[in-house]
């Protein structure tokens, strides 16, 4: 299971709440266009890698482009003027988020860390 960073996950739910000011449609369709980017870039290598190390490698390209996928819809139902169904697919895609990869924050606190210790370390 991948790890997903608190930052990340912070930065999609602050999209989804810039999704309800008006006036801010064409700084969320760059936001969400940035995250495609980045997904794109993340499918290019697992696809590019997984001829050569197989294994979950594989398993990492449809993830990638389920991600792809919600974000596409969202982007053009932001497009469309449909901030409702954007948002309401950018819960989607946190949930798919949080099926799908495993919290940095979870991962520390398995390790008996608290969020406390992780800053004085």
């Amino acid at each position: 299971m991948l790890v997903i960073g608190r930052g990340n996950l912070e930065s999609i739910i602050a999209l989804k709440h810039k999704l309800c000011n008006p006036g801010k449609e064409a700084e969320c369709i760059a936001d969400i266009e940035e995250i495609m980017d980045a997904k794109q870039l993340h499918l290019w290598r697992a696809d590019g890698l997984s001829p050569c190390c197989g294994g979950d490698i594989c398993s990492l390209v449809p993830q990638f482009e389920s991600e792809i996928g919600i974000l596409r819809d969202a982007l053009n139902a932001l497009k469309g003027g449909d901030s409702g169904k954007a948002t309401n697919l950018l819960e989607d895609y946190l949930a798919f988020l949080g099926k799908s990869y495993r919290s940095e924050t979870s991962i520390i606190e398995g390790l008996g860390f608290s969020e406390n210790k992780e800053r004085e370390l």
